[in-house]
């Protein structure tokens, strides 16, 4: 093979990188995946995050917690400090709730999605989100004592790039990262809990463990 064909050759494969590049970054959003670089100051600088506010930024978290209380008073997951599960008083919990961090384009007043679990009914309301099929299943009332369910699992990677001069791959600094996050509860015998992907989708998944 001479320099042109190796040329003509090398340019077909850098075309078709890109496209396959681009193809995946679209699938990968779609599904939710953001990319990040750490910067100096600690604030990451977010790739193809129009729709985030800015607490993303400071939390990675596309969803975050409230917890109502029964007197109406309210806990924050990332309010003026961070709470956390334990920070929670079950005792007086009436509504717990899941809030986007980013939000959507709709007609409605509210852009954000909310999931929201009625401790007492055992029952789940959603605003901008859930399947007509799901919001049916989970309208039933459960009554009884319940345990509530309520973790994330965080998925962080480093991106791999090509170092020239070492002829190796090495991290480029980039990060990406993939969260779901998990409310239910078990009473009665039964399990139900509700799964949230980045993306905005709601499944159940009662085999999580």
């Amino acid at each position: 093979m001479n320099e042109n064909q190796k040329i003509d050759e090398y340019l077909k494969t850098r075309k078709q990188s890109l496209r396959d590049l681009e193809t995946s970054l679209e699938g990968l959003y779609a599904m939710g995946v953001r990319f990040f670089s750490p910067s100096p100051d600690g604030v990451p600088e977010i790739s193809a995050a129009q729709t985030l506010l800015p607490r993303f930024e400071f939390t990675l978290d596309d969803f975050e917690w409230k917890a109502i209380y029964d007197d109406g008073s309210e806990l924050d997951q990332y309010g003026e400090v961070q709470s956390h599960f334990g920070n929670i008083d079950l005792t007086k919990l009436a509504k717990l709730q899941y809030i986007s961090n980013f939000e959507i384009d709709t007609q409605n007043p509210e852009k954000r999605l909310i999931i929201t679990l009625d401790v007492k009914q055992g029952t789940f309301t959603f605003w901008n989100c859930g399947g007509q099929q799901i919001k049916a299943d989970l309208s039933k009332p459960v009554l009884g004592e319940k345990k509530i369910i309520l973790f994330k699992r965080r998925r962080t990677d480093f991106v791999a790039g090509v170092d020239t001069k070492k002829k190796e791959l090495t991290p480029t600094g980039e990060r990406s990262t993939y969260t779901r996050y998990y409310l239910g509860y078990e009473a009665e015998g039964k399990k139900i809990i509700v799964c949230l992907y980045p993306n905005g989708e709601v499944a159940i998944d009662n085999d999580t463990k």
